[in-house]
């Protein structure tokens, strides 16, 4: 030893025994001293009776919704507040699951994304068949919030119902930045801005998205661009990809919105129209959207609606925590644990 004492005076002063000492040395002969990493296991609580019963019941009356959207649903109507990982539990062990075929988006060069409501519109048309004859449903979708702006039911898909639709919705929209009813102080007070600034001058109108179909190519089409002064564009031809956001909506009509309405009449369909539309906009959790409504995004407030649920779900944990302690399944104060 370079000090000059020996092994057992050293580890006489350090503490270590020489037992431990020597059996170091062996493993470090053996390239086994690199010390063995040991992660905690941390237990998730797990959800109470009544909040399994509440989870089921829920998702047999929403059997087309996939588990992360009933989790926010959920929390949103204060069903249950659990997480999308204790939800899947929940309804894997009652085989609760809804099943939906797997697909997957081609890669496409899509325009900048939008940065606020009515930024770009997207037009479409959905063949509907209601008592025994084709319908044309156009839909009107907002790219940033993917609220459905506006939407009719036709009997026939000719370039004036399309250029109906479009005026319509244009002219809503210019009614709620006058300041009409459901729009939030915020805003009214922007067009308050926007109008003195601007004095006489029109409010920026949303650019428009839409196949090449036959009604986007004819006069009236034209005349409405011209005359409304709005931004024009066409997706690629044969791409329907290029207007996904609408293509995504259709197949939520189909596969959620109308799967069990009644469509016998034209009557009928519409007021299934209205009830899922009503539904889609303001209760309806989004993926794009942090698993928030599009309503929430077109004139609401998101980031309080997230404080507001990371609240309830704190407070439910806490809860499900002291539920575990009281009926003896957990140690009070046991550290490690997550909801």
């Amino acid at each position: 030893m370079r000090s000059g004492q020996t092994d057992k005076a050293i580890l006489k002063q350090i503490g270590l025994p020489r037992a431990t000492y020597y059996r170091w040395i062996e493993r470090e002969s053996e390239g086994a001293l690199t010390d063995e990493v040991i992660t905690p296991i941390r237990t998730r609580l797990p959800a109470m009776p009544l909040e399994e019963v509440a989870v089921c019941q829920y998702a047999r009356a929403h059997a087309h919704t996939g588990y992360k959207k009933l989790t926010w649903l959920m929390v949103d109507e204060n069903v249950a507040f659990l997480g999308p990982n204790q939800v899947y539990e929940v309804l894997r062990k009652h085989d609760a699951i809804s099943q939906r075929g797997a697909w997957s988006a081609a890669l496409l060069n899509r325009p900048p994304e939008p940065q606020r409501p009515d930024e770009r519109w997207h037009v479409d048309i959905m063949y509907l068949q209601v008592d025994a004859r084709w319908c044309y449903l156009v839909d009107i979708l907002d790219a940033y919030s993917r609220y459905l702006v506006h939407w009719t039911l036709n009997l026939t898909m000719t370039a004036d119902t399309i250029t109906l639709a479009v005026q319509t919705a244009l002219d809503q929209l210019r009614d709620r930045e006058a300041g009409g009813n459901g729009i939030t102080q915020s805003l009214r007070m922007q067009s308050e801005r926007m109008q003195s600034e601007r004095m006489q001058s029109e409010l920026t109108l949303p650019e428009i998205v839409h196949d090449n179909g036959s009604q986007f190519v004819s006069a009236e089409w034209r005349r409405l661009v011209a005359g409304a002064a709005i931004k024009d564009i066409a997706t690629k031809v044969a791409h329907p990809q290029s207007n996904g956001r609408l293509e995504r909506l259709h197949r939520s009509h189909r596969e959620e919105g109308l799967i069990d309405a009644d469509l016998s009449s034209y009557y009928s369909a519409q007021e299934a129209l209205a009830i899922w539309g009503r539904f889609y906009n303001q209760r309806r959790p989004h993926a794009a959207l942090q698993y928030l409504c599009p309503a929430d995004y077109y004139r609401g407030d998101p980031a309080a609606r997230l404080q507001e649920r990371a609240a309830k779900l704190e407070r439910a944990r806490q809860l499900r925590q002291a539920y575990w302690e009281a009926n003896g399944n957990l140690k009070r104060g046991a550290p490690g644990l997550r909801s």
